[in-house]
């Protein structure tokens, strides 16, 4: 039996794919377990510079969890699961090290919410997103109530959670849920490339920005401009700045060792 979540490397970027196409790549407990090994490792490492996460096909990026095994918990349980899936995924937000989905297909519960807990999100044209929980008697629980309206508006996410209704690909564009819509053929290359982009910027300037911002909009403004006043003084006692003003007057790519 193959694995529920595959990992590859090239070069700086890892690519994690949800690799259960016969379920919809639903996430059932042994793939979120491999999902935060991978993610782990992922944070631990000098190498990897920017993540790329997706599903496996060309129908779902997740379609959530596996209702089969949620079906028979109780209270006490799905408690525990989803603390253990909210540090999961907080940590996937804010590792300091950018992680873009590449949303191939549908999107939906705790698909979705993996989706909003990376930093962009890439989509297909023919992608559909949504929360439907609450027709089965239920609400998000990996951080979907919370994340879907700091990113979009109360009015909008309280439509999609209330109603359980999914929202296309451009529709998700339009309330700032996507960062870009492209059609599927060219969904990899285009993440690819936007990927090798990130992944060539100092990497210790992106976790810096990355901490800044999340840090920040959860915090009063003067506590937010405190944080950036500290982040980019930290940054100009780096040795990548110095290389990037260098590399600047130089007219020359530069060379970011993330140190």
């Amino acid at each position: 039996m193959g694995s529920s979540v595959e990992m590859d490397v090239e070069d700086n970027l890892a690519y994690v794919t949800i690799n259960r196409p016969e379920a919809m790549n639903s996430l059932d407990e042994a793939a979120l377990a491999e999902l935060d090994k991978h993610f782990s490792d992922i944070a631990a490492s000098d190498e990897i510079r920017v993540v790329v996460v997706t599903g496996a096909g060309q129908k779902a990026f997740s379609a959530g969890a596996d209702l089969k095994e949620l079906e028979s918990k109780s209270s006490s349980a799905m408690l525990a699961l989803s603390e253990r899936i909210h540090s999961l995924y907080q940590r996937i937000e804010g590792m300091g090290k950018p992680v873009i989905a590449a949303v191939n297909g549908l999107s939906l519960g705790a698909g979705f919410e993996l989706c909003l807990a990376a930093n962009l999100r890439i989509m297909a044209d023919s992608a559909r997103v949504g929360f439907p929980e609450i027709t089965l008697g239920a609400i998000p629980g990996y951080g979907g109530t919370q994340r879907l309206s700091r990113m979009m508006g109360q009015g909008p996410a309280l439509e999609m959670l209330l109603t359980g209704e999914l929202i296309s690909a451009s529709r998700a564009y339009e309330l700032g849920i996507a960062n870009r819509v492209v059609p599927q053929s060219d969904l990899m290359n285009t993440t690819k490339l936007l990927a090798q982009r990130l992944a060539g910027f100092s990497p210790l300037a992106m976790r810096v920005l990355l901490q800044v911002f999340y840090l920040g909009k959860e915090s009063p403004q003067q506590a937010g401009l405190a944080l950036e006043r500290m982040g980019v003084a930290t940054l100009f006692a780096s040795d990548d700045l110095r290389e990037g003003i260098s590399a600047f007057r130089e007219k020359r790519t530069p060379s970011f060792l993330g140190r």
